[in-house]
């Protein structure tokens, strides 16, 4: 087991362009079972160098196997245009780029908040479905349009 503590992580793609950054307060590797435990997350990601959604969590497990991270612990996900996803856990599949919970979820838009429980969607929230909705506060212009 590897541990690290107050540290930040940035990979580039190979053409020089920034991909992701990761902050935490504590992370462990554990190389034998292909994961890595982090507390503290603070994960955001970029697409052709611009930041596209930036995760937040207190405490993230990551299978590099399955490329997928598990967070929990308010988490908070803020894309680039604004659009802000919170809820208790969250499964995040890094090569799909696809969100997924089973947990209450509220999202705001623009001034519209929708609240319920469970959430399939992508990382941008631009194609989402709550699984089941509980509520929703309208003001501002709908969260589902395209931009």
């Amino acid at each position: 087991m590897v541990s690290l503590r107050d540290f930040i992580r940035i990979s580039y793609k190979e053409d020089a362009v920034l991909d992701w950054k990761l902050r935490a307060k504590e992370s462990y590797i554990f190389p034998s079972e292909n994961r890595t435990i982090i507390y503290e997350i603070d994960f955001e990601q970029y697409e052709k160098g611009t930041l596209q959604s930036r995760i937040i969590g207190k405490r993230g497990e990551i299978n590099h196997s399955t490329k997928s991270v598990a967070l929990e612990g308010r988490v908070d996900l803020v894309t680039y245009d604004g659009k802000r996803l919170q809820t208790e856990n969250l499964n995040y599949d890094l090569e799909n780029k696809t969100l997924k919970t089973d947990a209450e979820v509220i999202i705001t838009s623009e001034g519209t908040t929708i609240r319920g429980k469970g959430l399939r969607g992508d990382r941008e929230l631009n194609k989402f479905t709550i699984l089941k909705p509980l509520a929703v506060t309208r003001g501002g212009t709908s969260p589902l349009k395209n931009k």
